[in-house]
């Protein structure tokens, strides 16, 4: 989405409504993970990622939103939407599950 997004150039402002609300689904989505002394080590780790991966995505919509078209903001957004790419990976990797393990053994 956010790919598309930042190809597109200035934003509509269905474009940004649609940032916003993948946005809001995230950090909900986010809030309903369990905190602190409930994960492991490893499954903090991912949660952390995934925040700042979500954090990333946020202001990446924002400036899209902003209607700002110069190379400064599009490099901002492109770096923002990579390192929240890299941070989903990470977190992916963080969670793999054992071969046997049950769902529930996942974050």
């Amino acid at each position: 989405m956010l790919d598309a997004a930042s190809a597109a150039g200035p934003a509509t402002a269905d474009t940004a409504g649609d940032g916003r609300r993948a946005g809001a689904a995230a950090q909900a989505m986010l809030d309903r993970l369990p905190t602190g002394a409930e994960l492991d080590e490893s499954q903090q780790s991912a949660r952390a990622l995934v925040a700042a991966a979500a954090e990333d995505t946020a202001w990446a919509w924002r400036m899209i939103a902003a209607g700002l078209n110069s190379p400064g903001v599009t490099a901002a957004v492109v770096a923002l939407r990579d390192h929240a790419a890299q941070c989903c990976d990470e977190a992916d990797g963080l969670l793999l599950v054992a071969p046997g393990a049950e769902p529930a053994d996942r974050l």
